[in-house]
């Protein structure tokens, strides 16, 4: 009798390729209707950069939202797709650093995040204001999207008591944009 074992092991990085290494921690996640299976990164790793032309903003984005992370970068909010994926993309920052432009941002705005595999543009639908409370503004969408999260008001000194969420949806193209190569 033949038995099987999977074991879960971390992949070196390929240098024969342009992928980036594999995380070690798998998560399984449900993507209409399907399972598919995602890598989870690690806290604090590098995934990509966001710009917003037209208010200045341009920040890394790294993995999570521990206290660490923010102070070097913009994170992303473990549990949403990740740069670049189909899904709803949630990415936090705080509003006296990398988000401070963000009080400039208006509807119509394009909102870049770049990654080792490409570009993704969407185009900004809305802002609101929300109490802290109110995490359904994470929540998956039906079409692909990005989401920011950071606090407000703007010039609040303290800890703010609202948060200013943005909502952009994913522009079509005819064929992924590649990004330069370094």
């Amino acid at each position: 009798m033949t038995t099987s074992t999977t074991e879960e092991t971390a992949a070196a990085p390929s240098t024969a390729t342009s992928e980036p290494p594999r995380a070690t921690k798998k998560a399984r996640v449900a993507k209409k209707g399907k399972e598919h299976e995602r890598r989870t990164p690690v806290e604090g790793s590098l995934l990509g950069e966001i710009e917003i032309p037209r208010i200045g903003l341009s920040a890394i984005i790294l993995e999570g939202t521990e206290p660490a992370t923010l102070r070097r970068a913009v994170g992303h909010i473990s549990g949403t797709a990740l740069p670049g994926q189909p899904g709803s993309l949630c990415i936090a920052g705080h509003r006296d650093s990398f988000f401070r432009p963000l009080r400039r941002i208006a509807a119509g705005d394009d909102i870049i995040v770049k990654t080792a595999t490409g570009r993704v543009t969407y185009r900004v639908q809305s802002t609101r204001i929300v109490d802290p409370e109110d995490v359904e503004v994470l929540d998956n969408t039906p079409a692909d999207a990005i989401t920011l999260v950071t606090c407000y008001p703007f010039r609040f000194i303290g800890t703010a008591p609202k948060r200013f969420v943005v909502r952009a949806g994913r522009m079509p193209v005819a064929r992924l944009e590649k990004t330069e190569a370094r």
